[in-house]
């Protein structure tokens, strides 16, 4: 068959969707003129649909190579990064494109995208704000920009963008979702809830509007309904990013600590480097009196953060627990080193030293501990760490 009629049937398979049967035609094209652009860039754009990413890359790196330097072939290549999670390359890339074509917006958007993943936040939204300049009715550039700046803790700007574009898609679910965010960050519940709500409604089955509504629930005090609707975002994506740590939580909260286990060991396994999820299974652990698988968990998340203060508190509470009071009392000093003004670490220092019956010491951290929080004396009242020194007359002398 000719190379030209190899080269039209990969054409005519990508414009139809046939990616493998364009890839196919094209690489046959490729066997007989190992140049053919177009046969490249149909090869590319047919192996970046059917998810063949580093393939598509060496042939538009090919590409590059047989015609020079353009922006369309630059651009294709960022957008291939940025399906490869490889942000950083994708910026490097869109850079090189606009040197080439410093007027599109297209890439402007794509680099503000690639900016935002990396954290770029500010960088971020200068790109968003060439891409409007250069295209102002571009509503995708405006809508990321306000989500961004949500990202960014700027919510009544974001809030403002929302608006203006509710104003042409007052059903857009999506859209609904980031002006709820916004004013939900204002603190204004009540009224994100309602725009949750009409969000939901347009989009149903969307995990992410599900996952917001139960957090603005749980921000309510509405535990009960926050759960429900954890589990229906758990129903619905038993992946999504937060929800079963959310939902151990809230359980832990409300004193169903066996039932947070389950959630934990579970987010555990498929989160092993997540220390939230070890140090909140480490206090439901504790409050469960399993206090040795407490301790392990507390001690994971300080190998991987020394500095973690609560959760060297934690250490400490659990080590009293176990009768290992001058370990605990190293805990509890370390903290207070760190955070003088710490009133938990500081009210724990002095059931320590009480512990180990150091009366005198006892009393001096106590009362530093009522200068902290004035509920710390009526706590000690009835705290049986304080029973060994509570009749020497430092200690009375506080009531």
């Amino acid at each position: 068959m000719h190379l030209g009629k190899y080269i039209a049937i990969a054409e005519q398979a990508l414009a139809a969707g046939e990616y493998k049967k364009a890839l196919e035609y094209a690489e046959k094209a490729l066997a007989g003129d190992q140049y053919n652009l177009k046969a490249l860039n149909t090869a590319a754009m047919a192996a970046t649909q059917l998810g063949e990413y580093q393939k598509a890359v060496v042939l538009y790196e090919q590409a590059l190579v047989i015609q020079g330097e353009t922006p369309e072939v630059y651009y294709n290549l960022g957008l291939l990064y940025d399906k490869m999670g490889d942000f950083k390359g994708a910026i490097k890339i869109y850079r090189e494109a606009l040197a080439l074509a410093p007027d599109s917006a297209d890439i402007y958007l794509s680099l503000a995208d690639a900016l935002g993943e990396t954290g770029q936040t500010e960088a971020a939204l200068a790109a968003y704000d060439e891409a409007l300049r250069l295209d102002p009715g571009r509503d995708e550039a405006l809508f990321n920009k306000a989500v961004t700046m949500n990202r960014a803790g700027r919510c009544r700007e974001a809030s403002d963008l929302f608006s203006r574009l509710l104003t042409k898609y007052p059903d857009d679910a999506a859209v609904l979702e980031g002006k709820a965010f916004s004013i939900g960050c204002q603190g204004r519940l009540e009224e994100a809830l309602l725009l949750y709500e009409r969000a939901e409604s347009f989009l149903p089955s969307d995990p992410s509007i599900c996952y917001n509504k139960a957090m603005t629930l749980e921000r309510l005090g509405r535990r009960d309904e926050a759960l429900t609707g954890l589990e229906r975002v758990l129903a619905l994506d038993p992946e999504f990013p937060g929800a079963g740590l959310e939902k151990a939580n809230i359980l832990g909260d409300a004193g169903r600590d066996a039932e947070a286990l389950e959630v934990y060991n579970r987010e555990a396994e498929r989160s092993p480097d997540n220390m939230m999820v070890f140090f909140n299974r480490g206090i439901s652990l504790s409050r469960l009196g399993r206090h040795q698988e407490a301790l392990m968990d507390f001690e994971r998340v300080l190998e991987q953060d020394p500095g973690n203060m609560a959760a060297l508190n934690n250490k400490g509470s659990v080590l009293m627990s176990l009768g290992l009071y001058n370990a605990a009392l190293e805990c509890f000093e370390t903290v207070l080193k760190a955070d003088r003004k710490n009133p938990l670490a500081q009210y724990n220092k002095a059931c320590a030293l009480a512990r180990l019956g150091h009366a005198k010491a006892a009393a001096a951290a106590l009362k530093r501990a009522v200068q902290l929080d004035k509920n710390a004396l009526s706590r000690a009242a009835s705290d049986p760490d304080f029973d060994r020194v509570r009749a020497h007359p430092d200690f009375t002398g506080l009531a």
